[in-house]
């Protein structure tokens, strides 16, 4: 094996541009692993039912000085019917034990948070699926003024989830490890906001064996240096009109000897508009384009659409319902493809059937169309109750289904066919 010790000079270059993750499209989507609560990594936008819990059913956490900490432990047991990536359908009860711990400062002005969370599944089974995954994150902002510094870092080890599109049909969830640094500053001048930013993360993967023979996992070894400036007009009040420019640079490092490299470096620029004055709707929407070039002359130019939209109802204050879409390429999983376009689509409903009783529906669509040819689909719908018992105990039922479809799959080893369905009930005791 070879491996390169060096980045290229285009990459280097990325590294020094200015950026804030504010931008839709990513590499690995390293947003939705980290948990909310942290400054830097606490972006997801929208309020629903689920979230605005009443004051006098959420947790007081431990007051210690000048910092509060929220202790939580969920534990789970149920039934997953499909634990193996093939279509054989080996179920098997399982027990989740999830504790985690967030701490946040309590200053009038500033803010210091960090995570620890730890998710242990057990296969009763079949062992050999079982998985310890574990994050922890630290996130810090500075306030000056009408503007901000946010300083952010996480160390993530965790597993692949098979149920998404483009993984890989190992015999056991592919293990990887990620180390993130990122550096965001927003200036606020009157109706103008400008958000320049840098993240820059290493990501590694353990080995793992397909139909029993050991396949090395180093060829999706990388780092990512990303970033992009948003520019936000504020023409109302609540009502944004948004200019990104977000720049990605990706460098291999341990490429096996004879095999091309995907390294990229990609520019990608976005329009938009958001409006969330109204009471009842609000919506975003993200509109542009991508040129992402590679250094290796066996994988072409790609030119690519990308997006995202979203729309929020509450009809009343019992009901919300939110609709997401998105349009953006990523990384592939398997040797010698470069990447694809994955393009989600989501609908959430969250319902308050009483003051303790939160009631939610799910249904995602899920498309990877591959560089190079072939694609595979995924359809993932979700029901869940949860009983707010009070502000220490909460008690949960879940269902979420998950049905991936494949065809002309580009490269050995891809989740063709799979159908699997998870069934838990949830005790959460957090103070």
């Amino acid at each position: 094996m070879c491996v390169r010790d060096r980045p290229s000079w285009t990459f280097i270059l990325i590294l020094m541009l200015a950026a804030a993750p504010a931008a839709p499209a990513h590499a690995d989507m390293l947003d939705s692993l980290l948990p909310p609560g942290v400054p830097g990594f606490d972006t997801q936008p929208g309020v629903t039912v689920q979230s605005r819990l009443h004051p006098e059913l959420q947790p007081l956490g431990l007051h210690f000085g000048a910092f509060r900490f929220y202790p939580r432990l969920d534990e789970s047991t149920g039934f997953d019917t499909n634990v193996l990536p093939g279509a054989s359908h080996r179920g098997s009860w399982e027990v989740i034990t999830a504790p985690s711990l967030v701490i946040g400062s309590d200053w009038s002005t500033d803010a210091l948070g960090a995570t620890l969370a730890l998710t242990d599944t057990r296969y009763l089974a079949l062992p050999s699926q079982s998985r310890t995954d574990g994050t922890a994150s630290v996130g810090w902002r500075l306030d000056l003024g009408r503007n901000q510094f946010t300083l952010s870092a996480a160390h993530l080890s965790q597993h692949e989830d098979r149920g998404q599109v483009g993984t890989l049909a190992s015999d056991e969830p592919v293990a990887f490890k990620a180390d993130t640094i990122g550096a965001t500053y927003t200036a606020n001048d009157g109706r103008w906001t400008i958000e320049p930013g840098l993240r820059v993360t290493n990501w590694l993967y353990d080995n793992t064996t397909v139909l029993g023979v050991p396949t090395s996992q180093a060829y999706r070894d990388h780092v990512t240096a990303q970033g992009d400036v948003t520019l936000r007009y504020e023409w109302a009040p609540l009502r944004n009109i948004l200019f990104v420019v977000h720049a990605l640079g990706q460098d291999y490092t341990s490429i096996p000897a004879g095999q091309p490299s995907p390294d990229s470096t990609s520019v990608q620029i976005l329009s938009g508009i958001s409006d969330n004055a109204d009471a009842v709707w609000h919506w975003r929407l993200l509109l542009g384009g991508e040129t992402r070039g590679f250094t290796s002359p066996l994988y072409p130019r790609r030119n690519n659409l990308i997006a995202e939209a979203g729309l929020g109802w509450e009809p009343s204050g019992f009901t919300s319902i939110g609709v997401t879409l998105s349009r953006e390429s990523t990384d592939a999983a398997q040797a010698g493809v470069s990447g694809l376009m994955l393009t989600t689509g989501r609908l959430t409903i969250d319902h308050e059937y009483f003051r303790n009783l939160l009631l939610r529906a799910s249904l995602g669509l899920q498309q990877a169309d591959f560089f190079g040819g072939g694609h595979q689909n995924g359809i993932v719908a979700g029901l869940g109750a949860t009983w707010v018992m009070n502000r220490s105990i909460r008690l949960s039922a879940t269902y979420d289904d998950t049905s991936l479809h494949g065809t002309n799959d580009p490269a050995q080893g891809l989740i063709g066919s799979y159908h699997r369905g998870i069934g838990l009930i949830t005790v959460r005791l957090g103070l």
